[in-house]
């Protein structure tokens, strides 16, 4: 401790170091505190704490240590009289300008929370009750010995993180009637209306600690929703976001850390009971989404940002639905959500539309394994439990009246989503979205097939080609290999692995695939559809060749590039060979113009019966 305090040129280091050793010392006291179990003793080392305050200036940052290590203190003291007056002192000696400094005030306020939550709780709603503008003024004065009135948002963000540190601290056994008060009055909406990005990341972080406190509660078995859920995720969205009229450049990066912040709190608040209602789902997505096609720098926070973010989505995922299908139905809204960004020109967001994606399917996984809840139940979650994408317990309930079926995950589209990425020009790309397919197929052989197409799968074959598709995973994680091959060992895998219907599915939803953003895997996608009709073009009834056919021809249209519009054609002429149902030429003939040469019309011709042809 010596060395730490001799030492200031370690803290210009590593910003975290000051926070570790804050932290210890905090524990230090009070274990030193219990260890002694002398109340006068107590009550003179608060004395000596109080006297400390005349050595920092009211601006000095420093002094929010002391605001914690007299809060820690007065936990262990029994005078509320006392306590008041101290929590009165620690009032007067802080500045709510600077940030660390009316933090350190808030952390103390809710360590004397711990065992004087009323005390702290009466005195907060006597601060807010005289918030009127010349009560407020005066209040303000008494916080600082200085004449200078401090500006509003700066109190606002003190008085929302003291609430909310008084919750975080306070005991689980009593703080259910005291946060539904707090949410009932609808006190923090008083709140909503500062303006400074650090007023409102107080105030955003204010409303995640009472989420975590509820948390905390369940966690020790004590569980209950928390009153106005829906309410506190809408202010934590309205303080995120830009306001119409803030123009200003300077806070570009205050603001990004803003909407961290915000990402974390919403992450905690759907975590919660009551279950998430859709409409509040859809506001959440609709609000945070958009974040994936930030700029890339400043990349410290921007990447923290985006962190948030798929936390935030896989705990939507797992906090929705009452069961495995209307989990299962959850998770295709939010993929389907994400693939704009999957598909995106701009590599950096296809490389966090798959990571996203991924992610969300690793805690799908997790679920699938530990079981869902019954129909109706809802999972308590923890922010451990978030992260680790699982609930506490499974359901005694048969797997197959739990889980969702293979059908539900709707794997042809899914496949055909994510297929070209595995052949995109990003290396981190190409890897993501070879797992993404590897984990589909490993999530969906684990789950129950309806009964009118379970035997539409060979689990040997299928077996087989997942043990593949898992290899090329492991290798591509360690070596280097040729791109080509690889993709061509995927195809190989996929061909196998997809049922009849499947397979349709994928073949109908080819044309956004075809007609990808990026040239390398709108061809590789066009050669693995090749491959799907030449290897399983039998499996295609007549109506799927009309389909797939006018899916083909529709990114022969759209696609402006000679040669991809010639390998279209070449996947109809495959199409024709390989299938032996009627279907119209002329429309084939019409979208081909002159680039359909006499040898594909041969193929086509001998692979199909012509109707209404002009030739």
């Amino acid at each position: 401790m010596k060395a730490y305090i001799s030492d200031p040129e370690d803290l210009k280091q590593d910003s975290t170091y000051q926070e570790i050793w804050d932290n210890m010392i905090i524990n230090f006291l009070a274990e030193s505190l219990d260890v002694v179990n002398d109340n006068v003793w107590v009550i003179s080392l608060g004395d000596a704490f109080a006297r400390q305050y005349d050595l920092y200036a009211t601006s000095d940052g420093h002094s929010a240590l002391l605001h914690r290590c007299l809060g820690m203190l007065l936990q262990k003291v029994d005078d509320r009289i006392y306590v008041r007056e101290k929590i009165d002192l620690m009032c007067r000696h802080s500045s709510m300008s600077i940030p660390v400094n009316r933090l350190g005030l808030a952390q103390g306020i809710g360590l004397v929370a711990a065992s004087h939550l009323d005390t702290v709780l009466e005195k907060l709603k006597n601060i807010l009750e005289n918030a009127g503008q010349s009560a407020l003024q005066r209040f303000l004065s008494f916080f600082s010995f200085r004449e200078k009135v401090e500006d509003v948002d700066d109190t606002y963000a003190a008085l929302a993180l003291m609430y909310g540190y008084a919750a975080r601290y306070a005991p689980s056994t009593v703080i259910e009637a005291r946060i539904n008060a707090l949410v009932g009055t609808d006190m923090l909406g008083r709140f909503l209306h500062v303006q400074h990005p650090t007023a409102k990341q107080a105030v955003i972080t204010a409303i995640d600690l009472l989420g975590r406190a509820v948390i905390s509660a369940a966690e020790i078995g004590i569980s209950f929703p928390l009153q106005r859920r829906d309410q506190l995720l809408e202010y934590v969205l309205t303080l995120m976001g830009r306001d119409q009229s803030d123009d200003l450049v300077d806070f570009s990066i205050e603001l990004l850390q803003t909407q961290t912040v915000a990402l974390s709190a919403c992450t905690t608040l759907v975590s919660i009971e009551p279950r998430l209602p859709m409409e509040t789902r859809n506001r959440v997505m609709k609000a945070t989404l958009g974040f994936f096609a930030l700029p890339t720098e400043p990349s410290n926070i921007v990447e923290s940002l985006i962190t948030n973010l798929i936390i935030l989505l896989g705990a939507i995922l797992l906090t929705s639905g009452e069961d495995g299908r209307s989990r299962a139905e959850q998770l295709l809204h939010i993929l389907r959500q994400l693939d704009p960004y999957v598909s995106a020109s701009a590599e950096h967001q296809r490389r966090r539309g798959c990571v996203a994606v991924h992610e969300v399917l690793v805690k799908f996984r997790n679920l699938c394994s530990g079981g869902f809840g019954a129909s109706g139940s809802y999972p308590t979650l923890s922010l451990k439990h978030i992260d680790q994408g699982g609930p506490r317990g499974s359901s005694s309930l048969p797997s197959a009246f739990v889980l969702p079926n293979r059908d539900s995950l709707s794997l042809g589209e899914r496949i055909m989503a994510y297929l070209p990425r595995c052949a995109d020009t990003d290396d981190e790309v190409r890897k993501v979205a070879i797992q993404i397919i590897a984990l589909f197929f490993n999530i969906s052989l684990s789950l129950p097939k309806q009964k009118t197409s379970a035997n539409d799968i060979d689990l040997e074959s299928s077996y087989g080609a997942l043990s593949s598709l898992e290899d090329i995973v492991s290798i591509i994680r360690r070596a280097s290999v040729d791109q080509i091959e690889v993709f061509h060992r995927v195809v190989s895998s996929v061909c196998i692995l997809l049922s009849k219907d499947e397979l349709v599915v994928l073949l109908h939803s080819c044309t956004l695939a075809a007609c990808d953003k990026v040239k390398q895997s709108a061809d590789g996608s066009i050669q693995a559809i090749i491959v799907f009709i030449i290897r399983r073009g039998k499996d295609l009834r007549e109506a799927d060749v009309l389909r797939t056919t006018q899916s083909l021809l529709s990114s022969a249209i759209a696609l402006t590039d000679k040669h991809s519009r010639q390998e279209v054609l070449n996947a109809i002429s495959c199409l024709a060979e390989n299938t032996n149902h009627i279907v119209v030429f002329d429309e084939v003939l019409f979208v081909a113009g002159r680039d359909i040469c006499t040898k594909d019309i041969t193929r086509i011709r001998g692979g199909w019966a012509i109707q209404d042809v002009f030739y």
